[in-house]
């Protein structure tokens, strides 16, 4: 599931990455497809094999110079310009809603 990184398997922290994810069953609704709080963890270490860890580690660059391009495309803003813009997309509700279908 794409979620703000917390800085697991080396990706930046401020980066939106997939990462493999549990949801809480309680907060997951009836499991038929309810919507619940969204209250989710990523999945802390997982042994990673080389290939798996070099594309993590290459797609991270990658993202970090997509998001330093769209800061560069106008110089009058600061590095920190979309800080508050990322803060708020991963804080909305929105954002927090998962939706779950089956038993978790």
């Amino acid at each position: 599931m794409g979620v703000k990184s917390d800085g697991s398997y080396g990706v930046d922290a401020d980066l939106f990455y997939s990462f493999p994810v549990m949801v809480d069953a309680a907060a997951a609704g009836d499991g038929a497809g309810g919507r619940g709080s969204g209250t989710y963890s990523i999945v802390a270490g997982l042994d990673l094999d080389t290939d798996t860890a070099t594309h993590i580690a290459a797609t991270t660059r990658r993202l970090r110079a997509e998001l330093d391009d769209a800061i560069v495309i106008d110089d009058s803003l600061p590095p920190d310009a979309f800080d508050d813009v990322i803060d708020a997309a991963s804080s909305s509700p929105a954002a927090e809603a998962v939706p779950c279908r089956g038993e978790i």
